[in-house]
């Protein structure tokens, strides 16, 4: 699904529950859909369409206020109409009798689902506890996960980019001060309106950040920090843990994913940092492969090998180097090499990936990674 980056509004059509539709209209119908905003830009689609493209037939549709009399190119374009007013244009990708009726009556009903839409966000957003919706969200059965995602397309949060949890706990015996609520709001600016984020319980706080590539880790860890600052500034004392972004094939599994490592990081951080901060899975060494679950394991193994996969000499020697209990002379006559060629392959090991083969701490986490990988065949390795 392409969406926006910013998940802004264009037009008058909301992006979150737009998503949403054209996710469950494909998946009914088999058909691939692009929605447009009044100017003819992707807002989002199913059918390969880059969000905020412009699409000439689109546009052609949209000046002429009507679908043209015959379809053609493999595309069925209609306009979409909200509160009576063409508001953007459906493109479903196909041709044939079929495609053109589904095309007509998607629109139709996209159009009034988007109405309701925009009528809800004006509500929900004044009446919906975030805080109660994330809970659910995060935390609730599936069936309440599922209803708490269409509440979360209602109030404009888009579950369709990329997110990544950052969770902010407060240690016992905090001064309260401003309410963490407003200070998180303040942070995030006018991005708050469209962010998911809201307080858990008594001592713990939530913020979906989006994670864009490729600079976007280091935004939300830049805003990890000045939450936690801001914080400590207003008397609180507090552990904040940032989760790893999951494939959006299933949105709500992502961020839970995310949410839950979030939380293992503010937890374990301070235990093996000796201090409270910002923590994340990856900053954690070994106790990062403990991660409450699997695909939280297979992810970090993928992020510590994912450098060597064009090295499969180095990671010959690595895996050798580490079954002969880190001996370069055995790891040298095994694979008949010389030792400056072993010494070479492990140094490139630790410019690559960051970790240091020669010492025990890199040693574990790479050993780990590749007992990980070995076990998953769906983790890439050459």
């Amino acid at each position: 699904m392409e969406i926006p980056a910013q998940g802004a509004r264009r037009g008058g059509i909301l992006p979150a529950p737009a998503c949403d539709l054209l996710d469950r209209l494909s998946a009914e119908l088999e058909i691939g859909f692009t929605l447009t905003d009044l100017h003819g830009a992707v807002v989002a689609s199913t059918g390969g369409h880059p969000a905020g493209r412009v699409v000439p037939r689109a546009v052609e549709v949209l000046e002429r206020g009507r679908a043209p009399d015959a379809a053609g190119g493999g595309e069925v374009c209609v306009p979409v109409r909200l509160t009576g007013r063409i508001a953007g244009a459906l493109i479903a990708h196909g041709e044939g009798g079929e495609v053109e009726s589904a095309a007509r009556a998607a629109g139709v009903a996209i159009g009034l689902a988007l109405d309701f839409a925009e009528a809800a966000s004006s509500l929900g957003r004044d009446s919906v506890n975030p805080g109660w919706l994330l809970h659910r969200l995060l935390r609730g059965a599936r069936d309440q996960a599922q209803q708490a995602r269409v509440v979360a397309a209602v109030c404009g949060w888009n579950l369709y980019v990329p997110r990544v949890a950052v969770v902010v706990m407060v240690r016992p015996g905090a001064r309260p001060g401003a309410d963490p609520m407003e200070v998180l709001r303040h942070l995030l600016g006018p991005a708050a309106r469209l962010t998911p984020f809201g307080q858990m319980d008594e001592a713990q706080w939530v913020v979906l950040a989006e994670q864009g590539p490729p600079e976007g880790r280091r935004r939300v860890r830049e805003l990890a920090e000045r939450i936690r600052a801001a914080l400590g500034a207003a008397g609180y004392d507090s552990n904040v843990g940032i989760g790893e972004p999951h494939p959006l094939a299933g949105p709500v599994l992502a961020v839970r994913r995310s949410y839950r490592e979030a939380i293992y990081a503010a937890r374990m951080g301070p235990r093996f940092g000796g201090e409270p901060g910002v923590h994340e899975l990856r900053s954690l060494g070994s106790a990062a492969f403990f991660a409450p679950s699997s695909p939280s394991r297979r992810n970090l193994a993928t992020l510590v090998l994912d450098p060597l996969r064009d090295h499969p000499l180095v990671v010959g020697t690595l895996r050798t180097y580490l079954a002969r209990d880190m001996s370069v002379a055995a790891t040298a006559a095994d694979m008949g090499l010389h030792r400056h060629t072993v010494r070479n392959h492990l140094e490139r090991v630790f410019v690559l990936t960051g970790l240091d083969p020669r010492a025990l701490e890199g040693a574990v986490q790479l050993k780990l990674a590749l007992l990980v990988a070995a076990s998953d065949p769906d983790i890439p390795e050459r």
